[in-house]
């Protein structure tokens, strides 16, 4: 059976890696179940067809957002904002905005669509998934720096607006083209959110990831958060361990001492069209764009004075890009602190709102080295090169928190 990227006729999906984003949109449209989405040598999903139930009907490049006009939106309205549950913001990686937004949704009967990351028998799963109940919402808080499968999603999502039901949709703003690639027409009980998106890497390599943290500190993985707040608003992960003897523990990982956030924050493992991401600068695809407010320090330190907008905590920032997102932002108040800001302060220290992330001579050396030696070979490598790096962070994180803010307290001053 021949397995390609180019059907019966001579379909081509995509001339090269560059131009695919990996949505799932051919896959999800395709009427004979011809395309699936499949790991290249690296991990990065790519659809593929089987040529012997192509039909050639088109469909997929119809619905590829790459191969057709987008309807691109300039920033409305641009907020700095804190959820005002205090129990919702500490689940949250920022200031809450996506949990406000999404309960209100899940309280007028609306339907959500998230990025969850479920770990069974040790192994991670970055999916989306749809929840209709505020138990469920805790599965798809939090930042995820890895791509997450779509599956059947747009499928699901399209069920939903079409029973009448208001649905909301989360995602990179790839994955909220691709979505609207595949609707193919509007709704008006339809809203999107996309997030500010560095790029992302593959589940093969975060799962390969995890495998080696965990055998490193003895255990198996059970839970996994890219940006834990315990101690404070940053980029501090937690990985939860089941150990040998039957009970579990929590390791809490600065970013700069793990092998994968350091790379992440690099920008060294993302996909190929990451780097030349068509939806990197100032219009945007959805309804409202969130992300972190980083930088608010400089841009609004009046609001600093406010118990509301706690730096410790996390604060948001978010960007209405159509009269639909100016319009959920009215109908939220009551659930977020809202202060007015603009898109130039919010992209200052956000370099996604105006390019794509920028691809280091790196970047190669890591997926061939991958491709090679696994994991394994990744973290010798980034012990020795990040060597110095991870000495100067190891004392760094040893000063207590609250020297470290005094410090920096003194030093701005």
């Amino acid at each position: 059976m021949q397995i390609d990227w180019i059907g019966n006729m001579g379909i081509v999906l995509f001339e090269n890696k560059k131009t695919c984003c990996g949505c799932s949109a051919c896959a999800s449209i395709c009427p004979k179940g011809a395309i699936e989405m499949k790991p290249d040598d690296q991990g990065f999903i790519y659809p593929v067809v089987d040529s012997n139930l192509c039909v050639s009907c088109g469909a997929c490049k119809k619905v590829c957002a790459y191969q057709n006009e987008n309807s691109l939106h300039e920033p409305v309205r641009a907020y700095a904002a804190v959820n005002r549950k205090q129990e919702q913001l500490a689940k949250s990686a920022s200031g809450g905005v996506f949990a406000a937004v999404a309960t209100y949704f899940l309280e007028s009967g609306g339907v959500v669509f998230g990025a969850s990351l479920d770990i069974r028998n040790g192994q991670s799963i970055p999916h989306l998934i749809g929840i209709e109940n505020i138990e469920q919402l805790e599965r798809i808080q939090g930042s995820k720096y890895v791509q997450s499968a779509v599956e059947d999603t747009y499928k699901q999502a399209r069920q939903k607006l079409s029973e009448g039901k208001k649905v909301l949709f989360s995602g990179t703003p790839c994955q909220i083209a691709g979505l609207y690639g595949y609707l193919k027409k509007d709704y008006n009980n339809l809203w999107t959110i996309d997030v500010i998106c560095h790029g992302v890497p593959n589940a093969k390599f975060f799962n390969d990831y995890l495998g080696v943290e965990a055998k490193k500190r003895g255990g198996v993985p059970s839970g996994y958060s890219f940006r834990d707040k315990k101690r404070g608003w940053g980029m501090n992960a937690r990985l939860d361990l089941r150990c040998p003897s039957g009970g579990e523990k929590s390791i809490y990982i600065p970013a700069r001492l793990t092998s994968y956030n350091t790379l992440f924050l690099d920008g060294d493992i993302y996909r190929e069209n990451c780097y030349e991401c068509p939806y990197a600068h100032k219009e945007r695809v959805a309804d409202m764009t969130i992300g972190d407010f980083w930088g608010i320090e400089r841009e609004h330190p009046e609001l600093l004075k406010q118990d509301a907008f706690d730096e410790r905590k996390g604060i948001s920032c978010i960007l209405a890009n159509t009269e639909k997102g100016v319009e959920l932002c009215k109908k939220i108040t009551d659930r977020i602190w809202l202060s007015e800001s603009s898109y130039d302060k919010i992209a200052r220290k956000n370099g996604q709102l105006s390019h794509p992330s920028a691809q280091s001579s790196c970047r190669k050396i890591i997926m061939e080295l991958y491709e090679k030696a696994g994991y394994d070979g990744v973290e010798k490598w980034f012990h020795k090169k990040y060597r110095k790096q991870i000495i100067v962070h190891s004392i760094y994180n040893a000063i207590p928190r609250k020297v470290r803010v005094a410090l920096k307290s003194i030093i701005k001053n």
